[in-house]
């Protein structure tokens, strides 16, 4: 996708061919200019080659791109990342606890409670979703980061303060537009600073800060709800340790390389007072061209590439379940059980402990790696779908013993096969997820009333079963369909090359 606006070079003309775009080429004109020695020495010492066209690239092993970062800054802008993930993933859950709380208060129905405070968020969440990916891939991430937590940290102190409805469904609905920033955008940002080999933990935490996140959010909003601080301390509290991670985002670094490369271009033609310089298709898109080919990018994807639906509907799937599972397990604990409100909060916590358990294959990943990286090769998207073929078997057993007895991996597989165009890949998935999961919840009572709890739960073991047939199809046919496909094979091909060699094609903007 990377953008093919006109790129400044010099005397002859040549055709420059960019795979997934819209605009087949790019026309540049090259001539030779003078170079001075302070000018190339400024750059050489930030890990940059310049052409005698005055076009910048990446040195091999250049320590100002992102994947060659040291340890503790790619721990720290990762680590926050994650964070953000678990911690807007739990702001997200907490609606069903604080609607029920709430809903005596503002004189409304359960139904429209759940409707305000979860399925409005997550609405909000499938646009932005659909938005921020490509702005951040076209823009850069950094500082788009640091304006969607603020933004976020303020909604939910609006909604602490002026706890009515209006105030309810605007701070919902924005501050879970903002939320996709670490939900979807941050595959991408993964990518930008780990290796195949690397992103196999990386990807991992990620995902399992969302699903902690949705596991603890039920007893905590459960619990304030309940306390003498009621349920608007709920979001006075996710507004102070959101405005504390605000803070902490303005220490990142622009993981985006195209736009490290554009960034450090710019400074060094300011510091050498040298206007002559280019850093190639790196430069930013106009308006026009980034809604044109851009911000269609994430439907383009879903609609074009089979791994990316298949993907896309079971993990929103998935996801949507423990959202139905947040709302509709009062009645089979409650009901079924007779336990109180607390208590029965408490049992979606066996969540957490599974996500514990998700950390074993990827034991197995890192062996499968370093194997294959003794033998010289490259490390294929499909070498680490093993959590996958036993996630999709273990879900639908877990499902059919609930019924009978009363992803992680995939967003790394579509980061790993899409690179460069990760967080537009991972759009449609999160889009889906926002949307089955605000919906979910709004008949999940019902659901599990009308149907009884051991029928509700039945149907969702045959969809779970129905995914280790998808399971089986990757396995045989992944890495065909990902070699038809010109965003997987050439996204791919590029990120892990561009990480052992010269990295030449970011210069021009390719990744």
């Amino acid at each position: 996708m990377e953008n093919q606006w006109t790129s400044r070079c010099g005397s002859s003309a040549t055709l420059c061919e960019h795979p997934g775009s819209n605009t087949s080429s790019t026309t540049c004109l090259k001539q030779h200019i003078d170079i001075p020695r302070r000018v190339s020495d400024a750059l050489d010492a930030r890990g940059f080659n310049v052409s005698s066209e005055g076009l910048v690239t990446w040195q091999a092993g250049s320590r100002s791109h992102p994947r060659n970062w040291s340890l503790l800054r790619k721990s720290y802008d990762s680590g926050l990342i994650c964070f953000l993930e678990f911690w807007m993933t739990l702001i997200s859950n907490t609606g069903s606890a604080t609607s029920e709380a709430a809903q005596d208060e503002l004189g409304i129905s359960r139904e429209l409670g759940v409707f305000c405070f979860v399925t409005v968020y997550l609405l909000g969440q499938a646009l932005g979703g659909l938005v921020l990916p490509p702005m951040a891939e076209s823009f850069g991430g950094r500082t788009i980061y640091v304006v969607t937590t603020l933004l976020f940290g303020v909604c939910c102190l609006v909604i602490a303060l002026v706890p009515t409805l209006p105030a309810i469904v605007v701070g919902r609905a924005i501050s879970g537009a903002l939320s996709a920033m670490p939900a979807v955008v941050a595959a991408g940002s993964l990518e930008n600073m780990f290796d195949a080999k690397g992103r196999i933990y990386l990807i991992h935490i990620w995902i399992s800060g969302a699903v902690l996140g949705l596991a603890l959010a039920p007893p905590v909003a459960t619990y304030i709800s309940a306390s003498s601080l009621r349920w608007p301390a709920v979001y006075g509290v996710a507004a102070i340790v959101t405005f504390a991670c605000t803070l902490l985002c303005l220490l990142m670094e622009e993981s985006r390389p195209s736009q490290v490369l554009h960034q450090q271009v710019r400074k060094v033609s300011k510091q050498a007072e040298f206007d002559q310089l280019s850093a190639g298709a790196a430069s930013l898109p106009t308006i026009s061209e980034f809604v044109r080919t851009s911000l269609w990018q994430p439907i383009r994807l879903f609609f074009t590439e089979p791994i990316v639906a298949a993907v896309s509907v079971m993990a929103a799937t998935v996801y949507g379940v423990i959202y139905l599972f947040s709302e509709a397990l009062s009645t089979v604990y409650v009901d079924g059980f007779g336990l109180k409100g607390r208590p029965a909060s408490l049992v979606i916590l066996a969540l957490a402990v599974g996500t514990a358990l998700t950390f074993l294959p990827r034991i197995y990943d890192i062996r499968i790696a370093n194997k294959i990286h003794k033998t010289g090769k490259q490390i294929e998207p499909e070498d680490k779908l093993f959590g996958f073929y036993v996630a999709a078997p273990v879900l639908a057993i877990g499902l059919w013993w609930f019924a009978s007895t009363f992803d992680n991996v995939l967003s790394g597989y579509l980061t790993d096969s899409y690179a460069s165009y990760a967080a537009s890949a991972n759009a449609p998935m999160a889009f889906l997820r926002a949307i089955l999961s605000g919906v979910f919840p709004l008949f999940g009572r019902q659901l599990f009333s009308k149907m009884g709890n051991n029928n509700a739960l039945f149907m969702l073991a045959w969809l779970a079963t129905c995914f280790c047939g998808v399971a089986v199809w990757f396995a045989f046919y992944g890495k065909q369909l990902r070699q038809r496909s010109p965003f997987a094979s050439e996204g791919s091909n590029l990120s892990e090359k561009g990480s052992e060699t010269c990295l030449a094609e970011e210069g021009t903007g390719v990744v």
